[in-house]
């Protein structure tokens, strides 16, 4: 399991293209004189049913904005259960979570609990997570928290290569099948996997797509 120490706060430059420190105040540069804008980026993953255009809805921006910080999406009219979408917005509903780098968007209904059976987790993992809930039994649609990371961190993604988030019951057959990519693409993404047939809840699988 792996907690702040794997992870660090992004920024993004002009049209979201390079990654850096997020400084300790956020803050947003107007960019009509030219000066360079600044926004955080959330990490979603992919629930069943989402797209592109509910992510742009929900967090009030473009999916041309999204698809500028995700270079990996090669359809964006496909995008998959697990994958991690960067987008270029902050938390509608707060507290803010700061930075992770996979998160989930709470749905009407969610729980802690059910977030944790969701995704092969436990409770105490995404309290420890998330120390900006103040009450672990009360939170709300739009909010988001972060999800435990389990190390090591794969190489960062190129071009035309996603991300997945690993649920419970995972295999990298299974995340083959779900993508269309074979098994030996995703060993050839990823040489931070000793062993092939061994995979972790809350590790993070580059998939390339192209």
């Amino acid at each position: 399991m792996v907690s702040k120490k794997y992870v660090e706060e992004e920024i993004v430059e002009d049209v979201f293209e390079e990654d850096e420190k997020w400084p300790k105040k956020d803050k947003v540069l107007d960019d009509i004189e030219g000066e360079k804008m600044v926004r955080r980026l959330l990490n979603i993953v992919v629930r069943p049913g989402d797209s592109l255009f509910f992510f742009a809805q929900t967090f009030g921006v473009s999916v041309h904005e999204i698809l500028a910080v995700n270079p990996g999406i090669t359809n964006p009219d496909l995008i998959f259960p697990g994958q991690i979408v960067r987008i270029p917005a902050r938390p509608l509903v707060g507290p803010d979570p700061g930075f992770a780098r996979a998160q989930y968007l709470v749905r009407p209904g969610d729980s802690l609990f059910l977030i944790a059976q969701m995704f092969g987790l436990t409770v105490n993992l995404l309290i420890q997570e998330n120390p900006q809930i103040a009450d672990p039994n009360l939170i709300f649609p739009g909010q988001v928290i972060n999800l435990t990371v389990t190390p090591p961190l794969p190489p960062k993604p190129p071009k035309g290569t996603i991300q997945i988030y690993v649920s419970v019951g995972e295999t990298l057959s299974s995340i083959a099948r779900r993508t269309g990519v074979s098994v030996q693409a995703i060993i050839d993404a990823n040489p931070q996997i000793k062993d092939p047939n061994l995979i972790f809840v809350g590790q993070i699988i580059n998939v390339p797509l192209s």
